[in-house]
């Protein structure tokens, strides 16, 4: 057994029972997840109160309080905490720097359900069950990470932790929990014996850790948890996102997840090169930045990544995307998270490469021009009566190809093909205010575009699958308006593999090919729509839809600047919904003669009032990189033959997940 004692917190592993013992274990113990202190006297009774149960014994009292590290490789710095007891009773509590939570356990009843939330909307919600509160005066420990939440997920017939809610006392029992880890174990072993510890004897959830990238904190480094093409969730390793395991009661797992090739912590000294270079410090740049540097054009760090070059701004611990292989060289997609000093939080994806024993640095993606693309993911409200029958999932990507910088000055169209499009699609300039970024062409293109057109669609997002939500009664269908940026019909996501490669190429308003086309890989996983049936999303207020998304109401004219609101707790006020990120409106008006109008809210990010309500202000003209596109150009007037949007994003495996309302007069 394995003895951790930290700030008063004592936990037992390594304990191993076969199916008698630990039935009888439990009852004393009591639990799913084995945070316990060994009792001497305990009796062997069934009792899930934690009581010893035999005739005329003592009661032993229960563990009074619960915590644990809220953590997905580093720490999630002032996660909102929720625990959930079986009666639907809610404790809320807000983990520290080092991501470290506690809370009362006074009135509640096991099962347990743990649910952390970033404030910040870079990291998923994560999820962590307690089957029975354990005795003993030690604190119930429940960890909340990648892992665990595998382990909540393992529970479910859906590959959906967050329906684990409504059904804690069916679901979550010590037999369910114990089978659930023992999977997780057989996924994990081998990255767990590259990380100095036993799979017959871990617990993510019990065992007491620090976010340090050492132990538990690297095995939870080395995973990630994505969308299964198949519906549901998947645990991969970052070393094979190919090779997943489906999490849910039905799985049976064969063979461990890949060790990956490099340590947890092996670009902590790029890091700290990287945050001295930030600071003025030139030599600290020529060690964490390659002399080959290269990222979407750009070749200064600072020009391709001028939010993260920002003075005064603090870099996190780099989460490791996936490891690939490029002529022979070792190197990695990595996600590095920064804070700037007006507290926005944000990321960067760049390459990482191995230079050496045990030596890295970063050299970007090599890309020739300016060009990001990334999955997306929508939910489609429409609140006027024609379009409401058609709610519906989307997903798809979106390539953001900007105007200007380092991209040729005379681009006039970009034509991009791969997995999941339908032969080529064209982007073209859009004719829209309030955004610098192309926009997919409406109609479907058989050649490429020339004499200056620019796009109608207002939208860099191009849909390849559609699902209709439960309250849709007519079932979407593309047409020759929307083909541009629609699949004629929705695709076979096992057509889409994992870091998919597309190929990408400009040209001038002639028709002529600018440069030569290269290549753009999405590093985010590709989603398919029933996926978007499973997610927790947001609701908008019904103030914001009567004021500003209802024809007549008290903002429905025009205006330079519009409140926003929405709260991310479901039914039972369980916060399961990732933090909205940027808010954008989008006016189109009934006139062709005026143009549409783009305004956004980028952040940083806002508190909830007591009633979990979040609201912002969102700007016209202001895009959603925070610059202002134009000045004279408020948000126009709801009016007949034309539209408003409203459009909450959040991240969720670092895509983008739009929740739009959209009303047409």
């Amino acid at each position: 057994a394995r003895i951790t004692r930290d700030a008063g917190w004592t936990t037992i592993t390594g304990l191993i029972m076969n199916d008698r013992v630990r039935k009888g274990v439990f009852a004393c113990l009591g639990t799913g997840v084995l945070a316990m202190t060994l009792l001497a006297g305990c009796g062997g009774g069934s009792d899930s109160s934690g009581s010893s149960g035999g005739p005329g014994a003592t009661p032993v009292a229960a563990s009074t309080s619960i915590g644990g590290t809220v953590a997905t490789g580093s720490a999630v710095v002032n996660a909102a905490v929720q625990i959930v007891d079986a009666t639907g009773k809610i404790v809320n509590a807000t983990a520290d720097s080092a991501g470290r939570y506690t809370a009362s356990l006074g009135g509640l009843t096991a099962p347990l359900l743990v649910v952390a939330t970033d404030p910040a909307g870079q990291r998923d919600t994560l999820y962590s069950v307690v089957a029975v509160i354990p005795t003993g005066s030690a604190p119930t420990i429940a960890n909340a990470t990648t892992l665990s939440t595998a382990l909540a997920t393992l529970l479910t017939a859906s590959g959906n932790p967050a329906d684990l809610g409504a059904n804690l006392k069916t679901l979550v029992t010590p037999d369910a929990v114990s089978a659930a880890r023992s999977k997780l174990n057989v996924a994990l072993a081998s990255i767990l014996a590259a990380n100095g510890l036993t799979a017959a004897s871990f617990d993510p959830v019990s065992i007491q850790f620090d976010a340090n990238q050492t132990g538990q904190d690297a095995v939870i480094d080395a995973v990630h948890i994505l969308p299964a093409s198949s519906g549901g969730s998947q645990l991969t390793s970052v070393a094979d996102l190919t090779a997943g395991i489906v999490l849910n009661q039905s799985t049976v797992v064969n063979a461990p997840l890949a060790v990956p090739p490099a340590p947890a912590n092996y670009l902590a000294s790029v890091t700290g090169q990287l945050a001295a270079c930030l600071a003025g410090t030139q030599a600290s740049c020529g060690a964490a930045i390659d002399s080959q540097f290269r990222e979407n054009g750009y070749t200064s760090f600072a020009t391709a990544h001028p939010d993260a070059a920002q003075s005064g701004v603090t870099l996190g611990t780099p989460q490791t995307v996936a490891f690939f292989t490029d002529n022979g060289v070792q190197k990695s997609y990595v996600a590095v998270p920064f804070t700037t000093t007006s507290g926005k939080h944000d990321n960067f994806v760049t390459v990482a490469q191995a230079t050496g024993s045990n030596s890295w640095n970063l050299v970007g993606n090599q890309q020739q021009y300016d060009v990001v693309m990334q999955s997306s993911m929508a939910r489609r409200h429409y609140l006027d009566a024609d379009d409401a029958p058609y709610n519906r999932y989307e997903a798809g990507f979106s390539l953001a190809v900007s105007a200007g910088g380092v991209n040729p000055a005379n681009l006039a169209s970009v034509a991009i093909s791969g997995p999941g499009i339908d032969g080529t699609a064209y982007l073209l300039p859009r004719n829209s205010s309030g955004t610098a970024l192309f926009g997919f062409a409406s109609h479907y293109q058989n050649t490429v575009p020339t004499g200056g057109l620019t796009s109608s669609s207002n939208t860099s997002i191009y849909r390849w699958s559609w699902k209709a939500t439960s309250d849709a009664t007519q079932t979407f269908t593309p047409n020759s308006s929307n083909l541009g940026f629609y699949a004629p019909t929705p695709i076979d996501l096992a057509t889409v593999p994992p870091l998919s490669a597309y190929t990408v190429t400009f040209y001038d308003s002639a028709g002529a090919q600018i440069g030569q086309p290269f290549k753009v890989v999405n590093t985010t996983p590709a989603l398919d729509a029933s996926t978007g049936s499973s997610g927790a999303w947001h609701t908008l207020s019904s103030g914001t839809i009567a004021s500003v998304l209802t024809p007549g109401g008290a903002l429905a004219g025009a205006q330079r600047t519009l409140p926003v609101s929405w709260t991310s707790l479901d039914s039972n006020g369980i916060n399961n919904g990732a933090q909205v990120i940027q808010v954008q409106v989008q006016a189109v008006p009934g006139s062709a003669t005026t143009p549409s109008v783009d305004g956004w809210w980028p952040g940083p990010s806002v508190s909830p009032d007591a009633n979990g309500l979040y609201t912002v202000t969102v700007t016209a003209g202001l895009d959603e990189y925070n610059v202002v596109q134009c000045t004279n150009c408020p948000f126009v007037a709801l009016e007949t033959g034309g539209s408003r949007l409203v459009s909450l994003t959040s991240l969720r495996s670092g895509v983008p997940w739009e929740d739009i309302w959209k009303v047409y007069e």
